[in-house]
C-alpha cells in the first residue's frame, strides 16, 4: 500500500506539539493533524539516514542547522539522534539562515545537509529542508524514497542498525555563511560595474534611509549594522525578543500589495515594518519621505532565503516583488557587459516578464513548478552535474514572486565553480546594486507588468483537489464562460496537483491555476493576464472562488 508522502513544496512542516502514540500514529498525526513532534523528528533522521547510506556509502556526513523557534532544539537532537541510529556522522552548525547551510554544506564538504525551519511560517511551527552534497535542495524522488522509508521503520517491517553515531565538534556556521555573503557582494559589484560602498544611494533609497524587516531570524542582529558600515543607512526593525515572523517578515506581503499613504495614517498597521513607515509618516505631517520609485524597505522571512522590496509611489508604498527584481538584475548585469541570460519563473510569475523578454536581446526563458528548488533544477547544466563550471559569473537566474531569487554563488574551496541557491540577503544586495548600476549606466525600460492575482481558500480539505477530478472541469467550464476562450490544461513537472489553464485573448496570452499548498492547508487560485487584456480579473477570481470554496472548506 503506498503511503503519502511526508514532504510539502520545501520540506516537511509541522506543529511544534508533543505526541504519545507510537510510531505510525506519530506519521499519520503528521499528515492529518499537522502535529510535528521529537518521535516524528527521530523517524524523519532514521530514514534519512538510511536514503544516505545507500545513495553515499557508510558514515555519511551530515551537517544541522536551525532557526531560533521555541522546540528547536529538541526536535534538533530528535534529528541527530535518528541519523546516529543510522550509522551517519553530524556536524551541528549552530542557528544561521537557510542559505547558510547551502554554504556550510560546500565548505564542509558534507554529503547532506538538513535545516530545521519552517521558514516564514509561524514560530508555533517548523520542520526540516533537506540539501544534497552541492547544496541543493531535495527533489520528490528523493523524498519519496525517504517517505517510504520512515513508513516501513514506523510499521517495524524496517530497522537501522542503531549505530554508535559520531557527533562532530560543532562550528560556527554562521560565520561561514556571512563570508559567503561578503563574497557574493564582490561579485555582484563586478557584474554590475559598482562599488557599493562608493554609491550615492540619495535617489535611490528614501531620504531617511533602508528600513529593514528580518523577521527576528539570524540576521536581525548583524545585517543592518552591515550595510550602514558600508554607506547606506539602515535600521533593524525585527527584534530578537518576539517570536521569529511575528507580525514582520516577508510572508506577510502579497506581491501585489500597495497602500496609500491615507491608509497608512488612518489605522495602524500591525506588520512592523508599515507600522514603523506609519510613525515616520506621523512625525513628519502626514508627508511621504520618499519620492515615487525610491526603496523605502526591506523584508526577509524568518529563515532568510527570500526578500520583498517596498518602494515608495506618488501616493503611498507598493511591494516590488521578485519578478521586477530579477527584470532589475538583468537589466543592469546586461547594462554592464553583454551575455545571453537563462531565466527560469515560477507559474506564478507575471506574464509580462517573459512574454517581454525578448526587448533585452536573445535570452532564454523556462516556466517551473512553485518552489525554488525548481528553478534551481531548471537552471543547472544538462548533465549529471550540478555544478556550474565558469571562469566569470553564470548569467542565470531564477525567480518567483513571492521573492525568491535563485542565483549563483561561489562554491568554498572550489576555483570557478558555482553553486545555486536563494537567499534573501544576497537577492536584495544585488537588487540595491542593480538599481545603482541603472542610474549609472542607463539600460532598456522595466517589462510591462500584467494583471494578476491569487487568493487561497484557509482552511482547505486539499484531498478533494487533485487538479483533474470533476471539480476541475468546473474550474475550466466557469473560466472558459468568463473569458469567451478556449483553455488548454498544460502539465507542469514537479506540481502533481496543478491545473494550468492557458489561453488567449486578441492574441495576448492569460492563464488561470489552481494548487494545494505544499506547505499548509490552503488551495490557491493564481489569475495572470499580459497588459492589454481588458477584463475584470476581480470579477472572474470572485467567480472561481464561489465555485470552488463550498468544495474545499472543512
Amino acid at each position: 500500500m503506498k503511503r503519502p508522502r511526508l514532504h510539502g513544496t520545501d520540506g516537511i512542516r509541522g506543529r511544534i506539539e508533543p505526541f504519545d502514540g507510537d510510531d505510525m500514529a506519530t506519521l499519520n498525526a503528521l499528515i492529518e493533524q499537522r502535529i510535528l513532534s521529537k518521535r516524528a523528528m527521530r523517524i524523519i533522521g532514521e530514514a534519512t539516514g538510511l536514503y544516505l547510506i545507500d545513495d553515499v556509502g557508510d558514515s555519511p556526513l551530515v551537517i544541522i542547522g536551525w532557526d531560533r523557534r521555541d522546540g528547536n532544539a529538541e526536535l534538533v537532537d530528535a534529528l541527530e539522534s535518528g541519523l546516529g541510529a543510522a550509522g551517519c556522522r553530524t556536524l551541528k552548525v549552530g542557528e544561521l539562515p537557510t542559505p547558510g547551510l547551502h554554504h556550510a554544506v560546500l565548505a564542509s564538504a558534507a554529503d547532506a545537509g538538513m535545516m530545521v525551519t519552517a521558514s516564514h511560517n509561524p514560530a508555533t511551527d517548523s520542520g526540516v529542508k533537506f540539501f544534497d552534497a552541492e547544496g541543493y535542495k531535495s527533489m520528490p524522488k528523493v523524498e519519496d524514497r525517504i517517505s517510504a522509508l520512515a513508513w516501513e521503520l514506523a510499521d517495524g517491517g524496517l530497522a537501522t542498525p542503531q549505530e554508535n553515531s559520531e557527533s562532530l565538534e560543532q562550528i560556527d556556521g554562521l560565520r561561514v555563511y556571512r563570508n559567503g555573503l561578503k563574497t557574493r557582494l564582490q561579485v555582484f559589484e563586478s557584474l554590475f560595474n559598482v562599488d557599493f560602498e562608493s554609491v550615492d544611494w540619495n535617489g535611490i533609497v528614501a531620504s531617511q534611509g533602508l528600513i529593514l524587516d528580518c523577521s527576528g531570524g539570524a540576521a536581525t542582529e548583524w545585517f543592518a549594522d552591515g550595510l550602514s558600515r558600508r554607506g547606506l543607512d539602515t535600521i533593524e526593525v525585527s527584534s530578537r525578543l518576539d517570536p521569529i515572523n511575528h507580525n514582520c517578515g516577508a510572508g506577510d506581503f502579497s506581491p501585489t500589495a500597495r497602500w496609500t499613504i491615507r491608509e497608512l495614517l488612518m489605522e495602524a498597521p500591525t506588520h512592523r515594518l508599515l507600522w514603523t513607515v506609519a510613525q515616520r509618516l506621523e512625525t513628519n505631517d502626514g508627508m511621504s519621505f520618499w519620492e515615487a520609485g525610491q526603496i523605502v524597505g526591506a523584508a526577509m522571512d524568518g529563515d532568510g532565503d527570500r526578500c520583498l522590496i517596498l518602494e515608495g509611489t506618488s501616493d503611498g508604498l507598493r511591494v516590488v516583488d521578485g519578478d521586477r527584481m530579477c527584470d532589475d538584475i538583468m537589466r543592469a548585469a546586461i547594462s554592464a557587459r553583454s551575455g545571453s541570460w537563462k531565466m527560469a519563473a515560477s507559474i506564478e510569475s507575471d506574464l509580462g516578464l517573459t512574454s517581454d523578454l525578448s526587448r533585452l536581446g536573445d535570452h532564454v526563458a523556462l516556466t517551473t513548478a512553485v518552489g525554488d528548488r525548481w528553478l534551481s533544477a531548471a537552471l543547472c547544466p544538462e548533465s549529471d552535474e550540478k555544478i556550474l563550471k565558469s571562469s566569470e559569473y553564470p548569467r542565470v537566474i531564477g525567480t518567483e514572486d513571492s521573492g525568491h531569487l535563485v542565483m549563483p554563488a561561489p562554491c568554498p574551496n572550489q576555483e570557478d565553480s558555482w553553486g545555486l541557491v536563494g537567499d534573501g540577503a544576497a537577492t536584495l544586495l544585488a537588487s540595491l546594486l542593480a538599481r545603482a548600476g541603472l542610474r549609472n549606466n542607463g539600460g532598456v525600460p522595466a517589462f510591462q507588468g500584467g494583471w494578476k492575482k491569487r487568493i487561497s481558500i484557509q482552511p482547505s480539505v486539499r484531498e478533494r483537489w487533485t487538479g483533474k477530478n470533476e471539480l476541475s472541469k468546473l474550474v475550466q467550464s466557469t473560466a472558459e464562460q468568463w473569458c469567451g476562450t478556449t483553455l488548454v490544461q498544460t502539465e507542469v513537472e514537479g506540481e502533481a496537483t496543478l491545473q494550468l489553464l492557458k489561453g488567449a485573448l486578441n492574441g495576448l496570452p492569460l492563464s488561470i491555476a489552481v494548487r494545494n499548498s505544499g506547505t499548509e492547508a490552503k488551495t490557491s487560485i493564481s489569475i495572470r493576464f499580459t497588459r492589454g487584456i481588458e477584463i475584470d480579473g476581480d470579477e472572474l477570481m470572485s467567480r472561481l472562488e464561489e465555485a470552488l470554496r463550498p468544495h474545499l472548506s472543512p
